[in-house]
């Protein structure tokens, strides 16, 4: 297993599946929503991606535990505060408790989060709408010029169906994309 420690601009995510990165600083949460989105993408994009992040919280994110609790949880944290909301973090999360997969013309998304209602669904119309605000379209696939005529709606029924979260203009869809199914398959 490949170790390092890594400023977050430097990760090539793909590179380090399945190994285990720390970050040097401390992720900061709470002075902004849309920062607070920004540092969940990231933390998004590194469960999805399967990478083993150790990394310190600083402060609290702006948004309920249960829209992230599913994205990998903090390995320590840098004051008492971030530290009891760390360990409240860790003890919900578990690999694959709210994620999606793509199939052809659709999104499946499986969602087993602790403090929310169990559901699964299939979304046929709009995935198209949902890979572009999840930022996941195959290179020579669907455009990717950015947000198109209807995505605003399909942002709105996103966070109204508890799949995104949203600050001004940014939108965060919170399921990641399962890329590593993990052995035994059953343990999702």
């Amino acid at each position: 297993m490949t170790t390092a420690t890594t400023p977050i601009d430097r990760l090539d995510l793909p590179a380090w599946s399945l190994r285990t990165v720390t970050l040097p600083e401390p992720l900061e949460f709470g002075e902004s929503p849309e920062q607070d989105l920004a540092q969940l993408r990231f933390l998004r994009e590194v469960t999805s991606h399967a990478v083993r992040l150790r990394w310190t919280l600083r402060g609290r994110p702006l948004f309920p535990l249960e829209t992230h609790v599913h994205l990998v949880a903090p390995s320590d944290a840098a004051d008492q505060r971030s530290r009891a909301y760390a360990a409240e973090w860790g003890l919900a999360y578990r690999y694959g408790s709210f994620y999606y997969r793509r199939g052809p013309s659709l999104v499946v998304v499986k969602d087993v989060r602790p403090g929310v209602e169990q559901s699964r669904m299939v979304i046929t119309d709009g995935f198209d709408a949902f890979l572009r605000l999840a930022g996941d379209l195959p290179a020579g696939g669907l455009s990717t010029s950015g947000p198109v005529t209807g995505d605003a709606e399909a942002a709105a029924v996103a966070v109204e169906a508890g799949l995104a979260v949203a600050a001004g203009d940014a939108v965060l869809i919170l399921p990641y994309r399962m890329r590593h199914w993990p052995v035994p398959y059953v343990a999702v």
